[in-house]
């Protein structure tokens, strides 16, 4: 009998009323103004209807439609509002996960609504701040972490205001982009036959030749790593649905490497 490779996680109380964030998804537009443990957030949705953006943007190469363009590249897409960012008034400490390296469920439940979830002002609370390596990602190279097999699909991000080399801001973003885009930019750029391409591969050089900057905010959501000096920045994404990268804009100037660590 094959084995399954659902794992049974425990239940615990998540850190966000989820339900609050609901309303984002039906006026993308808005703001939403919140509290975290008594301190206060802003949120937003950081690309607003990415699925007309990717719609329009790859008319031609997917004329049917999103839709059609994903069931002919077997690639689920699920995140119209791509991103959502969580903004402390004041310096936050979130348990994204526990010592088991297991991801808060509310977390776990936004990212799957909105592709890549961002936590501005705040660090990884308790001794889970200690549990990271780290890492800098190939420039423009989007690519996995982890294999569809793998029990630690979430990749979360970190830059910790009280390390030295990461108390400033960084000189290079992190990028990301929904699988679909990946597919489609390839088909694009390649002129590959969309009827042999499917499926989400394990990393794409795309974007090349300065067009990257270009679609910041649109196609590609760029996480910049940009806040004051001392500020704490949190990303966190699902490897079975986002791509990430790392972008140069001063290639021989690279940012310092980021937290990095692999939730289950």
């Amino acid at each position: 009998m094959k084995q399954s490779n659902v794992i049974s996680l425990p239940r615990r109380p998540g850190l966000f009323d989820t339900r609050a964030f609901a309303s984002l998804s039906a006026q993308p537009a808005r703001d939403l103004r919140g509290g975290f443990q008594g301190i206060g957030y802003g949120a937003r949705i950081a690309v607003r209807d990415y699925d007309r953006i990717i719609t329009r943007h790859y008319r031609a190469i997917a004329p049917d439609g999103l839709a059609a363009a994903c069931s002919l590249a077997d690639i689920h897409f699920d995140t119209p509002q791509f991103g959502l960012v969580i903004a402390f008034d004041d310096p936050a400490e979130v348990a994204v996960h526990d010592g088991d390296l297991v991801l808060d469920q509310s977390i776990r439940a936004l990212v799957a609504q909105f592709g890549a979830v961002f936590l501005r002002n705040a660090t990884i609370a308790g001794a889970a701040r200690e549990r990271f390596h780290r890492n800098i990602f190939p420039h423009l190279k989007f690519h996995v972490d982890r294999g569809p097999t793998s029990s630690n699909q979430h990749s979360c991000f970190t830059r910790d205001p009280d390390d030295p080399a990461q108390r400033e801001p960084r000189r290079s973003s992190t990028l990301f982009i929904a699988n679909i885009v990946a597919w489609l930019e390839e088909v694009r750029t390649s002129r590959a036959d969309p009827g042999l391409e499917r499926g989400t591969r394990a990393s794409y050089d795309l974007f090349q030749n300065g067009q990257a900057a270009k679609l910041f905010g649109k196609i590609i959501l760029e996480q910049a790593w940009n806040a004051p000096a001392g500020t704490g920045e949190i990303a966190i994404i699902d490897n079975r649905t986002v791509l990430h990268a790392t972008y140069d804009k001063h290639k021989k100037r690279r940012g310092y490497p980021i937290g990095t660590r692999y939730l289950i």
